[in-house]
């Protein structure tokens, strides 16, 4: 081989480095961008569940007050209707109470005498109810009395909560759209088949990590031992390796110090 060849052949080999290096600084860069958006998806994410559930809790509690109200007004409408029907059999009572004084036979005594009975059964009957549903509304208003109090409550938690995402979305709103530029600047200095790959794997990634870092000698998204050789390869950055177990994009500390040069 001549010299010249050799150096043609040295200055490829070198090229080839320096685009290997570019490629995975370049996925480096853009999983540090995608990562810092996720924790402040994750962080608004967490917010706008918990203020949808206390809302939920709200609106439950509000119509389980509602049902309570109901509940009362109709047994306090039973309580005076029963009542009302007491003063009118006593009424019915006294009535046949005098027709027994005036009657012609003993008959019409007994016949009087037995609607008398069955008059006083049905005021027993009614003052029975009566209880029934006293007890009913002194339940209803200690469970009313304690839903309004923690009704209170959670009206509370909600307006701390939806002010609480108030806040982080307006500080984070900014930052997230700032972000969101870079990645897509990042992603066009990818190929268009490498970052297909990126987004597979980090969709199908615990914490939507696709590019890691070796650490001990282990994956860093895994933690499973990476063989000598391919620690090796990845470290002369001729090609771009991915965790045998895992599927991840792996980097040596080399790419990690350019990154953090350029930032």
């Amino acid at each position: 081989m001549s010299d010249n060849q050799e150096i043609k052949l040295n200055n490829e080999e070198e090229q080839i480095e320096v685009t290997v290096e570019r490629k995975l600084v370049a996925l480096y860069t853009l999983q540090q961008i995608d990562s810092k958006i996720d924790r402040i998806r994750i962080v608004r994410g967490e917010l706008p569940e918990a203020v949808q559930d206390l809302e939920d809790e709200v609106a439950g509690l509000e119509t389980r007050i509602e049902n309570y109200n109901t509940d009362l007004k109709k047994f306090n409408t039973d309580v005076t209707n029963y009542k009302i029907k007491i003063k009118e059999t006593q009424a019915l009572i006294k009535k046949y109470e005098e027709q027994q004084n005036q009657v012609r036979n003993s008959r019409e005594y007994d016949s009087l005498t037995k609607e008398t009975e069955y008059q006083s059964l049905e005021i027993q009957l009614c003052e029975k109810r009566i209880k029934d549903a006293t007890i009913k509304i002194e339940d209803i208003k200690t469970n009313l009395e304690a839903t309004e109090k923690k009704l209170a409550e959670r009206k509370n938690d909600l307006q701390v909560k939806q002010s609480e995402l108030q806040s982080i979305v307006e500080e984070t709103e900014k930052e997230e759209e700032e972000l969101v530029a870079k990645s897509k600047e990042s992603e066009a200095l990818i190929e268009d088949r490498l970052l297909a790959a990126y987004k597979r794997i980090r969709k199908g990634a615990r914490n939507g990590l696709a590019v890691v870092k070796i650490e001990r000698d282990a994956c860093g998204g895994c933690f499973n031992k990476i063989p000598p050789q391919h620690q090796l390869d990845i470290r002369i950055h001729k090609k771009i390796i991915v965790c045998e177990y895992c599927g991840r994009i792996l980097v040596d500390q080399d790419i990690i110090d350019q990154y953090n040069a350029k930032n």
